[in-house]
């Protein structure tokens, strides 16, 4: 698409009465389903970016921030910004493009940002899936979903991924199998470094210790399994519960509800 093609459209509250309608060809949303890990590497494009993985989770990596990120996260990435996306389980991955001049104003859109995906955002996002949605109601869809990102509040609770180093090696590990059991003193002794290292690390890279780390990696690891239907028991001793009533009582602390709440929640942006 060039540059040239592009046009100017309404944008939430910054709407103004005599652009042209919005076409697909000025916002698109698309789905793609993966049934393995999925790599995008490192890219830019000119188009604006909404990313939410609907099923699964996926780790973003934009200049030296690695965010690991499940369904309740819509990312919004500026146009022309670099990044790279990898897919971390099966799922799916509900994408829209927005033109170049197609911003809303305020400092938070200037930059990657992530926001809380609600029940009617995201099912404006599946909506914006037809191609054949008519421009007047894509317009009304558009100008919808930019108003309710724009109130909505951002996330703290992405999982920070250290970089590099001891820490990265660890929490690649740890990501890719959450029930490893070993622990800090483990990793010290495997590495040939001290435990006061391992642990510094941690803390330099993710402002927490490594059993608060591990703690949270194992529980965005149990979203992408009870979203696929994975008992709730099932689950904890996937991620390294020895008992279900363990790992139910992490999950609350960490996300504020059941796990069994947390997936009927889930179901409401099923088809």
């Amino acid at each position: 698409m060039s540059d040239e093609s592009y046009r100017s459209a309404p944008v939430s509250q910054h709407v103004r009465r005599d652009t042209p309608e919005v076409t697909f060809e000025d916002f698109h949303a698309h789905e793609y389903v993966v049934d393995t890990v999925t790599p995008y590497g490192a890219h830019r494009h000119p188009e604006h970016q909404l990313a939410w993985m609907r099923e699964g989770t996926m780790q973003l990596r934009i200049g030296t921030a690695r965010w690991h990120l499940h369904r309740q996260h819509v990312v919004w990435i500026p146009g022309n910004v670099l990044h790279e996306m990898t897919l971390l389980t099966a799922g799916r991955l509900v994408t829209a493009y927005a033109q170049p001049d197609f911003r809303p104003d305020g400092r938070r859109w200037s930059h990657p940002h992530v926001f809380e995906v609600d029940e009617l955002a995201a099912n404006l996002l599946l909506h914006m899936r037809d191609e054949d949605l008519g421009s007047r109601r894509r317009s009304r869809c558009v100008e919808l979903l930019f108003d309710l990102l724009d109130s909505a509040p951002e996330r703290h609770d992405v999982l920070a991924l250290p970089r590099k180093g001891i820490a990265g090696h660890i929490a690649d590990h740890i990501v890719a199998d959450p029930s490893d059991a070993r622990s800090l003193e483990d990793w010290a002794r495997e590495l040939g470094v001290s435990t006061k290292t391992v642990m510094r690390a941690f803390v330099a890279d993710t402002g927490s210790t490594y059993g608060q780390w591990r703690t949270r990696a194992r529980m965005y690891a149990s979203l992408a399994m009870l979203s696929a239907g994975t008992t709730v028991s099932d689950t904890a001793g996937d991620v390294g519960y020895r008992t279900t009533s363990g790992f139910i009582a992490a999950f609350r602390d960490e996300f504020g509800i059941t796990p069994g709440r947390y997936t009927e929640r889930a179901s409401l942006t099923q088809d």
